[in-house]
């Protein structure tokens, strides 16, 4: 702790976006880099190189099938959980013949959603039921709306924005009734709750290594065996012919080892986390007293998942304003995080995007201590005094050229590099990166409108955070970034591209 204490005072920060990945885990990291180095094999080769990567799958197989409390051969690797919810979705409605009627939720990850609109711009129908406001499902609303073409169930079993923990178990057993299969995408529940697949009762449930500690590019599909189902991948006879493709031997060994480790964590990780969660709505109803917690009942809610509302208060400052402080948080799901738009999750469960706006989802795990959630705290309350002195927004219509070419203006272009070859930068604005801004601070000068942009406004507003902080006295941010300002402006940039004389600028 002492060692914690030292460490938070010299490098200030706290990791609250737990849901969105996690850090991977020293042993994770250690046993990946260990098969990096000494096991070179294809495991379809059967020589003895490809036969001990062959073996080295096999224990991480069995290490996931422990955690599921299943068959090892009922595992099937995938690159994560987006591809295992497309290869059910897609694989169970063609296998039926490319048509029928799927029911899932508004408030799915969207790569459920996304493989319906798929299946819907095929020929299928799909149910979307709404949320209540405690983020779960109504079974009854589940057994409404079976109809005789119905092909899937879909709904995940914990939310990766509200934590809502939905009764799969009662869901499951209403479709084996209707002899219907059930998948659930167990992304956000895998090693942290209880995922036994005989007490679920699913026919199909899909996992990530990255929600675990462990890395990002390795998932897998659990499959009772009941429900024919085709490939989202040909081409091989790897995974029994359900995903071909040569295995990457080192991802399916840290997904392997991650599982273990949470395995291992069980019971007292999930007191752990339940006690800070405890501690930070405690602490947030008392900085904030109108906060809203968007949750769950007891039973029913994932330890490590705070979704706030702040009534009046962008979501998206309070992200800003967070990260200047070396805090992470999120608005909406990270696969979401570059547009400033209303969490369809939220909407889901009738929130108002007014609502939806003012949330952040502040997510713990394995590595946040009590020391985080009081840092987090303390730099929320800063955060919530207001916008720094010196701060503001610009609409992009008072970006004019006249602004741009004048004197009085210090314009930075924060895009990122790739942004920049798609979309010319304008001439007179310095290129700078927000990561690691602090760097350019000194040399920004202080008798200037410093005009800051990037894509779409989130960078920039962080970055002008830091800038106000650090003292300067007029900071402006580009309401909405460049995106914005070209759809305001479409040819100016063509025209601030074109050398000007001296006396042109005004």
């Amino acid at each position: 702790m002492l060692m914690r204490l030292l460490k938070l005072l010299f490098e200030p920060g706290a990791y609250l976006d737990h849901n969105a990945t996690t850090p991977v885990h020293p042993e994770v990291a250690f046993e990946m880099s260990r098969v990096v180095r000494e096991t070179s094999g294809n495991p379809s080769s059967l020589h003895t190189a490809g036969r001990t990567a062959r073996g080295l799958i096999d224990v991480a197989r069995r290490s996931v099938a422990e955690v599921l409390d299943c068959e090892p051969e009922r595992v099937f690797f995938t690159s994560g959980g987006s591809e295992g919810n497309n290869a059910v979705i897609k694989g169970v409605f063609d296998a039926a013949g490319g048509c029928g009627h799927i029911i899932t939720t508004k408030i799915e990850h969207e790569s459920v959603l996304g493989a319906c609109r798929q299946i819907a711009a095929r020929g299928g129908t799909v149910t979307y039921l709404a949320a209540g406001r405690d983020g779960v499902i109504d079974v009854a609303d589940v057994r409404a709306a079976i109809r005789p073409d119905t092909r899937l169930i879909s709904i995940m079993h914990a939310n990766n924005e509200t934590g809502a923990i939905q009764p799969i178990a009662e869901i499951a057993a209403i479709a084996f009734d209707a002899g219907l299969p059930m998948h659930t995408d167990a992304v956000q529940s895998f090693g942290k709750i209880a995922t036994r697949v005989d007490e679920l009762g699913v026919e199909f449930l899909t996992l990530t290594a990255h929600k675990i500690n462990g890395p990002k590019g390795a998932g897998a599909i659990y499959w009772r065996g009941d429900t024919h189902w085709t490939p989202l991948v040909y081409g091989g006879d790897q995974e029994q012919t359900y995903r071909a493709g040569t295995e990457g031997t080192h991802q399916i060994v840290g997904l392997g080892k991650a599982s273990q480790l949470a395995g291992r964590r069980g019971e007292a990780e999930l007191r752990r986390l339940k006690g800070l969660r405890r501690r930070l709505i405690a602490g947030l109803r008392l900085i904030a007293p109108t906060v809203i917690i968007n949750e769950a009942s007891e039973g029913s809610q994932l330890p490590g998942t705070v979704n706030a509302t702040f009534p009046g208060v962008p979501g998206i400052r309070l992200l800003a304003g967070l990260d200047c402080y070396g805090i992470s948080v999120s608005i909406g799901s990270a696969c979401t995080a570059d547009r400033i738009e209303p969490s369809h999750v939220l909407l889901g469960m009738d929130l108002s995007a007014e609502a939806a706006l003012s949330t952040i989802r502040i997510s713990m795990g394995s590595t946040t201590t009590n020391l985080d959630i009081v840092y987090a705290l303390w730099a929320l309350r800063h955060v919530l005094a207001g916008d720094p002195a010196g701060f503001s927004y610009l609409d992009p219509e008072h970006l004019t050229e006249e602004r741009i070419r004048s004197p009085h203006s210090y314009l930075i272009d924060l895009r990122l590099p790739h942004e920049r070859l798609l979309a010319a930068s304008i001439p007179q604005a310095r290129l700078m990166s927000h990561i690691g801004f602090e760097r350019y601070i000194s040399g920004i000068p202080q008798d200037r409108d410093v005009i800051l942009m990037c894509a779409t406004g989130i960078f920039s507003l962080g970055v002008g955070y830091r800038l106000a902080n650090a003292g300067h006295p007029s900071v402006k941010v580009v309401f909405g970034g460049y995106t914005a300002w070209r759809g305001r402006y479409p040819k100016l940039i063509d025209r601030l591209i074109m050398p000007v004389s001296d006396s042109d600028v005004r």
